[in-house]
């Protein structure tokens, strides 16, 4: 009697480990299957992949801008931010995440004589929040010549109900001081 219980929970654990295996095989299909966590990291890499040289040219070069109606406009800037991010975000949150999030870590990058380079991203779905993820994105970071260094940054991405997979707020909401280490 006691090799035939011992046989059913050999069983019964055996039955346990395929379950979790399955499980856990299924979400990590689904985020590898998800376009908006595909679309996260596509700009993560964007902004921790560089500085990327042609962007921040378009962006620095005083040539490139021009004062019409009593605004600075860029327009080689411009053609840069919609060709490597206008397809990930809303019109009306590319200018919102340009103005805010868009150049500064790259331009800190570039300022300072840093190379990013994203590591690793984990990103998830809220459970409370249709349509918001919370992603933290390994990054490294080095200076010529320096010792390589890394930082996890933080942030939280909603998606538009109005248009389908296309980012509707993008927010970094902490960088482990990487900024602050930019700057040394």
């Amino acid at each position: 009697m006691q090799k035939g219980a011992s046989k059913l929970k050999l069983a019964l654990a055996v039955l346990t480990v395929l379950a979790a295996v399955f499980t856990i095989g299924g979400c990590m299909a689904a985020k590898a299957d998800d376009p908006k966590m595909e679309t996260i990291e596509r700009v993560l890499e964007l902004q921790f992949n560089g500085p990327d040289e042609e962007f921040l040219e378009a962006m620095w070069n005083p040539a490139n801008k021009q004062i019409v109606d009593g605004v600075e406009v860029n327009e080689a800037f411009e053609q840069q931010v919609d060709d490597k991010y206008g397809a990930y975000f809303t019109d009306s949150e590319l200018d919102q995440f340009m103005r805010v999030f868009g150049t500064y870590f790259p331009g800190l990058a570039d300022i300072y004589g840093y190379e990013l380079r994203l590591e690793d991203v984990d990103i998830e779905l809220s459970d409370t929040v249709a349509n918001r993820y919370l992603f933290t994105a390994e990054v490294a970071f080095q200076k010529k010549g320096g010792k390589e260094q890394r930082a996890e940054v933080g942030g939280v991405v909603l998606f538009s109900t109005v248009q389908e997979g296309k980012i509707g707020k993008f927010t970094y909401t902490d960088d482990q001081g990487l900024s602050e280490r930019l700057k040394q």
